[in-house]
């Protein structure tokens, strides 16, 4: 009679939510969230007419460094561009192909790719010092942004010429045990980004872009995707499979009319859009000070 009495008790206790799996909390929403959008993609009179629209609606850039595209005058626009909304600015750097936009399949040797990412960050760094400015983190592009997914000598070695410019200095990429061991190896902290105008497939990587996707569809899947992620830390794959993400920063397109757009959508959802460490860095300086004092 006492167990009946006891189980029937779990059971009520379960029904009103007391304990047993009716207890399961749901994901909570991501409140705080770096938007970054690609900046300075273009050189002479080739410039992209939509990324500075884009800027009142992301809270980091990432400056390309006139190797896959960008170029002095360009890239200081780009520089003065950041400075005015008070953005986190990082260097975007690639492989040297400006005909295809460092999409090109290219394969250096570890020293040549080591002071290929030195020099472009060289590059970065005289024009923020200029301007009393700092760089925050680098994003690889195109092919090179590939393959720090899939190949560990290639994400190592960008990973220690980011390590020996600076070890505060964040890699941010599509994530996965490559770029998180490459980045374990050089000792410098690496940040996941979600690309919401991307599909994913179900093993984390991305699908290419295709320029045939009709630009109002594509932006509904992308606001789709973003939504989905900010609610629930997920992003549904080619396959309908629910792919966990942890990613810490969105990367917004900058290069079409439909980015305004979609920039615009995903700041309204994000409650508080903060630009990646800035308050554990400013701790840190604060420490600092008060130790010099």
């Amino acid at each position: 009679m006492y167990q009946r009495r006891h189980n029937s008790k779990r059971r009520y206790q379960r029904r009103k939510g007391g304990i047993g799996r009716a207890q399961t909390s749901l994901p909570k929403p991501k409140r705080y969230m770096d938007i970054n959008c690609n900046l300075g993609q273009g050189f002479g009179i080739y410039q992209n007419e939509y990324e500075e629209t884009v800027l009142p609606y992301v809270t980091s850039v990432n400056i390309a460094c006139g190797i896959h595209n960008g170029e002095p005058t360009t890239m200081a626009r780009a520089v003065e561009a950041a400075k005015g909304y008070n953005l986190n600015i990082g260097a975007l750097v690639g492989y040297p192909d400006r005909q295809s936009n460092g999409e090109r399949e290219m394969y250096f040797d570890v020293e040549e790719l080591r002071a290929t990412v030195l020099y472009q960050l060289g590059a970065l760094h005289a024009l923020l010092q200029a301007n009393g400015l700092e760089l925050k983190h680098v994003r690889t592009h195109g092919f090179l942004y590939k393959q720090l997914s899939t190949d560990l000598l290639i994400a190592e070695t960008v990973a220690k010429a980011i390590a020996e410019y600076s070890p505060w200095v964040t890699l941010i990429g599509l994530g996965g045990p490559v770029l998180y061991t490459a980045c374990t190896n050089a000792n410098i902290k690496v940040r996941q980004e979600i690309l919401i105008d991307r599909r994913y497939r179900r093993d984390g990587h991305v699908l290419p872009y295709t320029k045939t996707i009709d630009g109002k569809r594509h932006l509904e899947d992308s606001a789709s995707r973003a939504r989905e992620f900010l609610q629930k830390g997920t992003v549904t794959s080619e396959d309908n499979s629910k792919l966990k993400i942890n990613a810490e920063t969105i990367h917004i397109p900058s290069d079409t009319k439909e980015s305004i757009e979609l920039a615009r959508i995903v700041w309204s959802m994000v409650p508080e859009p903060r630009a990646l460490h800035s308050d554990k860095y400013k701790n840190y300086c604060a420490d600092l000070a008060a130790l010099k004092s």
